[in-house]
């Protein structure tokens, strides 16, 4: 299967899901924290302290949501186990993933009355909640985690004095336990405020009625730093529609964004749908000129000489696979022929069509040309019927006598 190569992160999270659906029992990754993600995903951010009662947790500051200082936040998942150790134990610790002594270090710690934490949390019922509006159903609000995993233990930071520590899976296979997290709180504050801003500036974006001006506003968060951001700008992108192909076209055009051009593909084809079939097929046909020029000189096993998320031919490889995906979207029967030469061109050399992986280029030409084969079909059917209503045969008795069906079998 072909991953997008957009940007590094990207590849981890679907290796990430693929290795948790596929692999349990070789070993597979597992939860660990991480600041954008959970900043991006939580309704509530709070630095808090723990209180007497195990799981209750008392705000000292909120960064993010409608909670305040001296609010409760009861989270029943992070009640310490009868063995659970405190996190000075995990510093003597020389191998995480094989340790000594009492208590299991993949369980939450027992942090004293007072020690403090970082909490990344989702209310179950907060996107149906207007803004900074009060809880007005009586029950208390059920805590989520944020993470990626949708496990508690890496939605939060624990703080051990001005140490900080996450949950990370220390290697593969192996589980995740508390590891010493070499970030200040100051950092951290800074980071979660930022993506807080992006994610405002952004919704306030897609609030644009004129969609020409949102693409243009949604363009600078295509290169963000942040992941959520980065890939919340490119699928709003391929929901502007045809004002937003200018703005999506300069991007592609240009090579700062050439990490980001497989994703850009995308959202062009998603934006201009049946519109932006010819610039794709257009793009295309270059594609096809540049394997035609560069793959005889390539030798076997060209794919792992440079295995490198930028690597030239891989990031040309993975936007030819896509600019293919958005003609099958959009439809564009013209590019029939193009899509016929480079699955041959493709098919033709032994080191472009490697059975590891590469022959997905001309699968996904095989699947391009007999779907637009079949829309010429349909095409061609369209058009006869509509010649059949203009001609001798539109008359009234033989309408009353025969359907437009039956007589294209005649003919």
């Amino acid at each position: 299967m072909w991953f997008s190569k957009s940007t590094f992160c990207c590849t981890c999270f679907l290796l990430v899901l693929l290795a948790a659906l596929l692999v349990p029992a070789f070993g597979s990754f597992q939860p660990s924290f991480g600041l954008d993600y959970c900043s991006w995903n939580a309704t509530h951010i709070v630095l808090a302290e723990v209180t007497p009662q195990d799981g209750e947790f008392k705000v000292i500051e909120s960064w993010k949501g409608n909670l305040n200082a001296g609010d409760h936040v009861s989270v029943p998942h992070l009640e310490p186990g009868p063995h659970a150790i405190p996190i000075a134990s995990y510093l003597n610790q020389s191998r995480p993933f094989q340790p000594s002594g009492k208590g299991n270090i993949e369980d939450i710690p027992r942090q004293p009355v007072g020690s403090h934490l970082i909490l990344f949390t989702r209310h179950e019922s907060e996107d149906e909640r207007p803004p900074n509006s009060a809880n007005t159903t009586g029950k208390p609000p059920k805590w989520e985690p944020s993470d990626f995993f949708r496990e508690i233990r890496s939605s939060v930071i624990w703080l051990d004095g001005s140490e900080l520590y996450v949950f990370m899976q220390w290697t593969n296979p192996g589980p995740s336990v508390l590891l010493k997290w070499d970030k200040s709180l100051a950092a951290v504050h800074a980071r979660v405020a930022e993506i807080i801003q992006m994610q405002k500036d952004l919704n306030d974006s897609v609030r644009l009625q004129d969609k020409g001006e949102r693409a243009e506003r949604l363009k600078p968060y295509v290169h963000s730093d942040a992941f959520p951001a980065r890939e919340f700008a490119l699928e709003q992108l391929g929901k502007c529609g045809p004002p937003a192909l200018a703005t999506i076209r300069t991007m592609l055009d240009n090579p700062e964004y050439a990490l980001e051009a497989e994703d850009l593909i995308k959202a062009y084809s998603e934006a201009g749908g049946e519109s932006a079939g010819e610039e794709l097929s257009n793009r295309l046909e270059k594609e096809l000129a540049f394997w035609q020029a560069t793959g005889p000189k390539l030798e076997h096993g060209w794919w792992n000489e440079d295995a490198k998320p930028d690597a030239p031919l891989r990031l040309r490889y993975g936007q030819t696979i896509q600019l293919i995906r958005g003609l099958q979207r959009t439809h564009y029967v013209p590019s029939l022929t193009t899509a016929i030469q480079l699955r041959d061109f493709w098919r033709s050399l032994p080191q472009l069509n490697d059975p590891s992986g590469l022959n997905q280029l001309a699968t996904e030409c095989d699947s391009l040309i007999k779907h637009l084969q079949q829309g010429k079909q349909t095409t061609g059917v369209r058009k006869l019927l509509l010649a059949l209503g203009k001609s001798r045969y539109r008359t009234t008795a033989f309408r009353q006598t025969t359907s437009p069906v039956t007589a294209l079998i005649r003919l």
